[in-house]
């Protein structure tokens, strides 16, 4: 489990960095790692935002160099996940499982505990999810569900935008 929740704040850090942090943070964006190491280690950076978890937190609290103009929502990390696994997202939610599926979870902030509730949850509702055309709508409906479901909304709190 652990290695989904790196690879998903790995996955935020590179949405973070595509989608244009500030300069003066570099590549590695905001975060502790950006306080500790500074602009010109951007590898140790990296490693101390993935490893402290600061990033997300610093993003979605705006602390942590992470101000309102730099923070990336959770909609666009939401959004940028799903285009980008689609097909692996649509395999997996007919399964109920797999790593993907996982790691998109932690998107909506769900806690570890609801992670299989969640893939029951998109599984049912496979039909429905993929019933219109395209990730963004598919997005829409998966967070209807969510939002529809009353543990899955007091356990994925990044589903309400």
């Amino acid at each position: 489990m652990k290695k989904m929740a790196v690879g998903c704040f790995a996955f935020m850090a590179l949405v973070g960095a595509k989608k244009g942090f500030s300069s003066e943070y570099g590549m590695a964006g905001c975060g502790f790692g950006s306080i500790v190491m500074g602009k010109d280690s951007q590898i140790s950076a990296a490693t101390t935002n993935a490893t402290s978890l600061s990033q997300p937190f610093g993003i979605s609290s705006g602390t942590s160099n992470c101000t309102t103009s730099n923070r990336v929502s959770m909609e666009d990390v939401q959004k940028e996940f799903i285009s980008d696994n689609f097909e692996t997202l649509s395999k997996e939610i007919s399964q109920g499982n797999g790593e993907s599926l996982r790691a998109f979870a932690g998107t909506f902030g769900c806690r570890e505990s609801a992670v299989p509730e969640f893939g029951v949850q998109m599984q049912r509702s496979y039909q429905k999810i993929f019933s219109s055309p395209g990730s963004i709508a598919a997005l829409d409906i998966i967070r209807e569900e969510i939002l529809s479901n009353k543990s899955l909304s007091e356990s994925c709190p990044s589903a309400v935008l």
